[in-house]
Formats: C-alpha cells, structure tokens, sequence
C-alpha cells in the first residue's frame, strides 16, 4: 500500500470568508489554516493559486488579503494621514513643514568616534550638529537627551563646547556612549592594553558560552571559542580604557556573527562559511578607536566640559530643573523596536544579562513596544482612560479590529499604545522641568500602522508636549518609511519641536 494519495484540498469559499473577516489587516497562511482547518501546506498552495488569479495579495510579513483590501484609503472605518494633518492644523493651528538635511543614523557608521558601537533607528550627528550650530547657544550651555542611546547628541554636544546630558536604561549603550565621551583617552595605553588583552585570550582555554538558545546557530563553532576566550582576558571595567576595550568586543560580536542588526537583529544576507576572526576583528576595532582619537585631539580647545551618562529611566530623570538650554532625542516609535531584543547579544556577552529573565524585567521598564510580556498592558486596556480624544477614538478601532481578526498575535495591542504614551507623559513633563525658559525640546518620532489602525504618533507626542505645557513650534516631515505591515503604506519620520514659555517659572 502506497504511502501518497491526493493532497488536502482547500475549498476557496472558507479561505475567501476568513480574508473577508479579517480585512484589511490581513493573516498569515498559518493563522488561515487554524481557521479554515486544513494542513498548511494545502492552504499556501492554495493561496498562490488565488494570488495567481488576482483574488489575494501577499503584503508585508507574511501576510495575505483580499484584493478588495489592497489600499486602505476608503476602507470603512480607517482613517487616513491627511485627515489628521488637516485635523492637527484645524486644531493646534501648525501645518507639516518639511526638513531636508541629514537625518538616518546609518550616516554614523562611518563616522569618527559614531562608529565605534552601532546603534539602530536613531538620528544621525550631522543632523545634531547642524541642529546645535543653528541653536547658537553659549559655550558650556547644558544639552539634554532623555533617550541618549550610544550617545550621538551627547557626542557632538561636546565637540561643539557644550556640556552633554544623558539618560539611557540600556546598559550597553550607557557604556558606549560614556566611553565616546571620553575625548582625552591616551591612545597608547589603549593600544598597550589591547595587545596584552590578546596575548591573555591566546593563552586561555575557551570559556562557557552565555544563555542565550541560539549561540551555536549565531556563530561557527571557531567564532564561539575565540570570543569566549577574548571576552574572558577583558580587563575590569574599573578604568577608562577597560570599558573602552569592552566597547571594541561589543562592536565586533554581529560582523563575526552569522546576524545582521538593521532593521532588526536576524538571520540572512551572509555566507555562514565566512566569518572574521574576532581577534583581528578586535584589532581593527581597537584600531579605529585610536585614529578617531587623533582626530578629536586636534580640536581639544574646542570641547566642551565632560559629558554626564544616568543610567536610568527616562521617566525618572535626574537633570537639574531649569537649567538646560536645549534638549533633543528621538524616543521609541509607537510599536517600535525592541531594543533589548535587538541588543541581547551585547547584554549577555557583556554579562548585563544573565538569564531570560533579566532580559524580560528590563524590556519591561522601558517604554512600551509589541513585545512587551503579557499582562504588562493590563492596566492600559481601557480606552476611555486615554487622555486625548484622538486615542480614545483610535484605541477602539485597534481593538476592534484585532477582534475581527481573532488570530491576531497579542489581543492588547490598544492598551499597549496607551500605556506608550502614558510612559511618555513622565518624560516630556521631566524635560519642560528640565529646560530653561523659551528652551526648545526637538523630538524625532515616527507614525505607524497597527492592527490596519493608522497611529499619528508624532502628532500625538506633540499634543501630549502641548497638554503639559510645552508650545508647538513646528512639525517638520524629515523623511518617508515603509510599514512593516503593509510595504505599500507610506509613513514618515517627523522632527517635532516644542518650546517651553517665557514666562514659566
């Protein structure tokens, strides 16, 4: 008896009445074969059939709907980005404007002293530079980053002559950005303490690898072992140059790794036969750090005072009330990166992070994104609660359509967005203490689209800025995104800017 027979069939009715159902927003094969109860394989066939035919599309990640469903503009209940630019205008009486310079941190790999630790999905120095030349401030003036990540702002704060401040919870980050503060770090005894760190992870026996499930598939079997036996023969982080020395394994852990980082950290794009050697990798690192320094030293009587690094949570910000002159960031998007998830081989390389665990409690004190546990949204699932109107009408669509769907892949994505906001709240009030009378606070944010729920989330960050005090000066369009739900949904990155009154006290 034969082992084969007709495949599965997959009546199209069922799987055109589930894509009806969960509309624009879309499913995944695999959630269309839950709901029709055929194998998966059937179902994907199937549906390259009825793409063939024209009946369904495929958008972005993974998911298929209805041709009926290919642009949102027009579906029942959304509402488009032009309805609430206009909406903004009518009510807060500023149009979009639009800047032109420089802005993606991809500028900053390539950059003096920028390039020493990648950070994604911030701005780039140009931009701070130009920002903070336009600003005219006086030499020593206080700039503040409430989200500093590797310490772009505080950088070329610095350069510039004025005194940096940053607050960032990611303790990778907090160590890179405070070593490339360190403009005066003696380029020998960097070199001097590279070379003995080399000779010492020679002479060692590999070490034990950290928790993380996937370190055999992240890196050759050769990689593993010289790594554990480089980050073993790192010295304390006690002195400067020992943290600068951490920095420079950091750097090096994705090009020897089979993993890219942009847009987030995965799989792809290289050849798992090939990979640099992490000791001539570390070299080269060390290296680059030591040119850069040359670079810096040659404008030492330009720099400003020593930068501040917290390590801390944004919401609780230690910088002294009214006595910074400009600060500027660029907070997490609405449904926007998990940096702990895209950082989790620095945190546990480096030893930040030493379980599951640790990772989970700190992605849940920082601001809220898709990928938060469950049950950390609960006390945000209530619409009615939001403070501005425009949430209170959008958080219910999200729900809703999340419902239509059924097999979406969290049920609390509305309370997530609220909960995003309300972790802002905290920050932005923080800042406007922070700053000095007419002190500007120049924001880079994003929109996005949820659940088939467009999200205007700069818009909705400067009217929280206006809601606690702040004035709106301008909302500038700095440049086009992509949704990573549906490739064909233009979004923007947009440079808010607030300014506290000259007659706060």
């Amino acid at each position: 008896m034969g082992n084969g027979g007709p495949a599965p069939t997959v009546p199209t009715a069922p799987l055109l009445r589930a894509l009806s159902e969960t509309g624009a927003i879309g499913s995944t094969a695999r959630q269309l074969a839950e709901r029709v109860s055929r194998p998966l394989p059937a179902v994907s066939e199937r549906l390259a059939e009825l793409s063939e035919a024209g009946r369904v599309l495929r958008i972005g990640r993974g998911l298929w709907i209805l041709r009926d469903f290919e642009t949102l503009d027009g579906q029942s209940g959304f509402v488009e980005p032009a309805a609430y630019t206009e909406r903004f205008l009518n009510e807060e009486g500023v149009p979009l404007g639009r800047y032109d310079g420089p802005i993606t941190f991809a500028d900053n790999e390539t950059a003096p002293v920028h390039r020493w630790w990648p950070y994604v999905q911030g701005y780039s120095a140009g931009f701070v530079a130009g920002l903070l030349e336009r600003a005219d401030l006086p030499r020593g003036a206080s700039v503040l980053d409430p989200f500093s990540g590797s310490g772009t702002t505080v950088v070329e704060a610095r350069r510039a002559g004025l005194r940096g401040l940053g607050a960032e919870l990611l303790p990778p980050a907090v160590l890179a950005a405070r070593v490339k503060t360190d403009f005066g770090l003696s380029r020998a005894a960097l070199g001097t303490a590279a070379r003995a760190c080399l000779e010492r992870a020679a002479r060692r026996a590999p070490g034990p690898l950290p928790f993380l499930r996937e370190t055999e598939r992240q890196f050759a079997p050769a990689t593993r072992e010289a790594l554990t036996r480089l980050r073993d023969a790192l010295p304390p982080p006690t002195t400067p140059v020992a943290r600068a020395l951490r920095v420079a394994f950091g750097r090096i852990l994705i090009p020897v790794s089979r993993l890219r980082r942009s847009p987030c950290l995965g799989y792809g794009g290289k050849d798992p036969a090939v990979a640099p050697d992490p000791m001539a990798a570390f070299s080269s690192a060390v290296a680059e750090m030591q040119a850069d320094l040359a670079t810096l030293d040659r404008d030492r009587a330009s720099w400003g005072p020593r930068a501040t690094l917290w390590e801390v949570d944004a919401r609780r910000l230690p910088a002294p009330k009214g006595r910074v002159a400009l600060a500027v960031t660029s907070p997490p998007y609405v449904n926007g990166m998990d940096y702990v998830m895209n950082y989790k081989l620095d945190l546990a390389w480096l030893g930040y992070a030493r379980s599951y665990d640790d990772l989970i409690r700190l992605r849940t004190a920082m601001v809220a994104c898709d990928n938060l546990p469950r049950g950390a949204a609960d006390a945000y699932l209530r619409p009615d609660e939001a403070d501005d109107p425009w949430l209170r009408e959008l958080l219910p669509r999200i729900r809703a359509n999340v419902a239509r769907k059924r097999t979406y892949r969290r049920d609390d994505v509305h309370g997530i967005v609220l909960r995003y906001f309300a972790d802002l709240r905290p920050v932005l009030a923080r800042v406007y203490d922070a700053l000095v009378p007419d002190g500007r606070f120049v924001l880079v944010v994003g929109d996005s689209l949820l659940a088939g729920t467009y999200v205007p989330g700069d818009l909705l960050v400067a009217r929280l800025g206006r809601a606690l005090g702040f004035s709106i000066d301008s909302v500038q369009v700095a440049r086009s995104r992509r949704s990573g739900q549906r490739r064909s949904f233009e979004l923007r990155e947009s440079i808010v800017t607030l300014r506290k009154p000259r007659a706060a006290a």
